[in-house]
């Protein structure tokens, strides 16, 4: 199965939830509220972040409830199909039911509406991939019902009990599964049956047909009675107060507790971090005695907030250290990670180059386990990333550069003129870029997203991993505005890191392409910088520039093909003044 082809979730939302009612003599169950919000809402916003595109609802019981819910069809942009069952067909009759709705699908998602879970999709769409079933579920290893017996080779041999098969292993099923198109044709037209028997019927036909994944991460709640309503209601509390840092109000401290797996008597206290220029928030949580973890809440925008935890969980995957995720709420949008410290490369910024050599070569050796990645391996529908590098990307970075450096910052008008040469040359400057195959890369591979633990490198701040040049990654770490680096050193680097993983290019042409894309990467930092000191107020921002405008100037000077880029960025460097070398910023 090729994994980018899932794009519709079918949520069943027909039950009738009799085992809560009242509350449902008039509601779906699935329409329940949660934390303000109907049930249903947090498995759409789970489906969202592995790039499901369509939702299609069964319905039964009181099918206008949803209409109500959802007067235009939508979910966060997302569109839905209702399809309506007159006489309730079961999971199985269900699916069959929307056959109809699937053309041109090979795959879908199919989630049942009354759980509220984060566990990591992207798992089971990798599992589902790899093991080229027809069907493969999403199990847990224990739950209140573990009645899904696998194999020794980890497939379902038995459902509740129907073959008398025990396996080796009794697991909780999820309620979410992924169904190739061509299942549905084992299925009638207008009968009311479970999927249940279907499976088990493939797998007495066929031993080891019916595909399985067990995954143990995060939360997962079954709501069919009245206890598991109140239980997660009580947990979904809103409201936490930024004050509290205790880590016992709201739905930061139930999330916290949870995922540190503490009692309401344990003492938290959650302390807040500073990160970069990111709209994400960061508390360490200290626990326990001396243990301690990092709690991450990032909001909806930009996407790349969301793409965290499925990229760490990819990273790790093919050797890249990065922060273990703990707990990942993806509605809630909050983290628990392990707490790497306080000490990154930039740190290390006053120890002799010896020192530092070291630690920069280890960081370089990294992340080539990121650009030796063979992209036709990557598995995009797991792990959905951002816009990769092209001409529309790098045309943003240098408008970005332009409005919010050049003109909010220096103050300069360079004229109609000067602006066509200065496009035409970085238009020039974007194919080149384009020209080296495009790898998986970190896109802010900078001394502060490099952490130093036990002597070895690990990266944070990689969401927004995309494929593009490696010799960005290369410019934003060896021209970085954070550190100061002598030409030599800088040399030395680039060299020792060419003489390992020179991409068939000769020394020269390397340079000069690690040079350019140097120059790239470093409009973009200058633009962040102003419109970060100048639009939010982050003046802190603004004691960079002066550095790197400088590596800017250098790595234009010594490119051959950028004299209108060069000319442009003295005349920035003249805009705000110089005493010393250093700029002085009064604003």
């Amino acid at each position: 199965m090729n994994p980018d082809r899932i794009r519709t979730a079918f949520i069943l939302g027909a039950g009738l939830g009799k085992r809560l009612r009242p509350l449902t003599e008039n509601c779906p169950k699935p329409l329940l509220p949660v934390a303000g919000r109907p049930m249903i809402t947090y498995a759409m916003d789970h489906l969202i972040t592995v790039g499901i595109e369509r939702f299609i609802v069964n319905t039964h019981h009181c099918p206008d409830a949803y209409a109500r819910a959802f007067p235009d069809c939508r979910w966060r942009g997302v569109p839905i199909v209702f399809r309506h069952e007159p006489v309730l067909l079961d999971t199985a009759g269900g699916l069959k039911n929307i056959e109809d709705l699937l053309d041109g699908e090979e795959a879908i998602l199919v989630y049942n509406g009354d759980i509220v879970t984060d566990l990591p999709l992207s798992r089971l769409l990798a599992a589902h991939a790899g093991q080229g079933r027809e069907v493969t579920l999403a199990l847990r290893s224990d739950g209140p019902i573990p009645n899904v017996d696998l194999d020794a080779g980890g497939f379902v041999c038995d459902m509740r009990r129907i073959l008398g098969r025990p396996g080796v292993r009794s697991c909780q099923f999820t309620g979410i599964y992924a169904v190739e198109r061509r299942f549905l044709n084992r299925l009638q037209p207008g009968r009311i049956e479970s999927v249940v028997p279907v499976f088990a019927g493939m797998i007495r036909e066929k031993p080891g047909s019916v595909g399985a994944v067990v995954i143990d991460e995060g939360f997962w709640n079954d709501i069919g009675q009245p206890d598991a309503y109140e239980k997660i209601c009580r947990t979904f509390i809103p409201g936490w107060q930024p004050g509290d840092r205790t880590g016992k109000s709201g739905e930061v401290g139930a999330f916290v507790r949870h995922a540190l797996k503490l009692a309401e008597s344990d003492p938290v206290r959650l302390n807040p971090l500073s990160r970069g220029g990111s709209n994400r928030s960061y508390w360490r949580i200290r626990y326990g005695g001396d243990r301690s973890a990092v709690l991450m809440r990032y909001q909806s925008e930009p996407a790349e907030n969301g793409l965290h935890a499925a990229i760490a969980s990819f990273l790790q995957g093919i050797g890249v250290t990065v922060p273990r995720i703990i707990q990942h709420d993806a509605v809630r949008r909050f983290i628990v990670m392990e707490d790497l410290g306080d000490r990154d490369l930039w740190s290390l910024r006053d120890q002799s180059w010896a020192v530092r050599r070291i630690c920069y070569r280890k960081a370089l050796i990294l992340v080539h386990k990121l650009h030796g990645f063979p992209p036709a391996d990557f598995p995009s529908q797991a792990v959905p990333l951002m816009e990769p590098f092209g001409p529309d990307l790098y045309r943003w970075e240098r408008d970005y550069f332009q409005d919010h450096f050049v003109r909010a910052l220096c103050g300069l008008d360079i004229g109609r003129q000067a602006a066509a040469e200065l496009e035409a040359e970085l238009s020039r400057l974007a194919e080149r870029l384009e020209e080296t195959g495009p790898v998986l890369i970190h896109r802010d591979f900078q001394s502060q997203n490099i952490m130093i633990r036990g002597g070895e490198p690990v990266l944070i701040d990689f969401q927004g991993m995309r494929f593009g040049s490696f010799f960005y990654d290369l410019g934003a770490l060896l021209y970085d505005p954070y550190v100061s680096f002598t030409e030599s050193e800088r040399l030395a680097l680039l060299r020792d890191h060419y003489e390992r993983h020179g991409a068939g290019l000769d020394w020269p042409e390397y340079e000069e392409r690690f040079r350019e894309a140097s120059a790239q990467r470093l409009m973009q930092a200058l633009g962040a910088y102003g419109f970060l000191g100048l639009k939010r107020g982050r003046r802190d921002f603004l004691a960079h520039v002066g550095n790197g405008l400088a590596n800017l100037i250098d790595a234009s000077t010594r490119a051959k093909n950028l004299p209108a880029l060069r000319n442009l960025a003295r005349k920035c460097r003249e805009a705000l003044g110089r005493e010393d070398g250093r700029l002085q910023m009064n604003h």
